[in-house]
């Protein structure tokens, strides 16, 4: 199995957070295959670098393109619709892009790697959440 990384630890990641890649260097022996991202998480950071035009655009860039990024699929759309309409009718409230980085990674069975707690409420998703510290 293999991991994939959100968002917030990419971004964790490019602020060279000892504490997050440390975790990370640990998670590696158990997970040995290249981390991958989703395609919501390679727009969220592509976005954030846009729009902050960092001094080194660049080596952030060629960063990210570094990983293999999960692309959409019919399943993908099948997933997300049984995902929304499951925990709409609970009443729990989940942005959109969570969602479709869930679907992604329950559709091809991988581990997430998040910072963000509210991908504690899908219970389908293989996780790991890791705290800044």
């Amino acid at each position: 199995m293999s991991l994939v990384l959100d968002t917030s630890v990419l971004i964790a990641i490019q602020k060279k957070n000892g504490n997050i890649i440390k975790k990370l260097s640990e998670l590696s022996k158990v997970y040995p295959l290249p981390p991958q991202l989703t395609f919501i998480s390679y727009f969220e950071f592509l976005y954030g670098l846009k729009k902050r035009k960092p001094k080194r655009y660049d080596d952030a860039l060629a960063f990210l393109n570094n990983f293999n990024v999960l692309h959409t699929t019919n399943n993908s759309a099948e997933i997300l619709s049984e995902l929304k309409l499951k925990y709409d009718g609970e009443g729990i409230v989940l942005s959109l892009a969570d969602l479709m980085i869930a679907s992604q990674v329950i559709e091809n069975n991988l581990m997430l790697v998040t910072l963000d707690k509210d991908f504690k409420k899908i219970s389908e998703l293989k996780k790991i959440i890791l705290e800044l510290g």
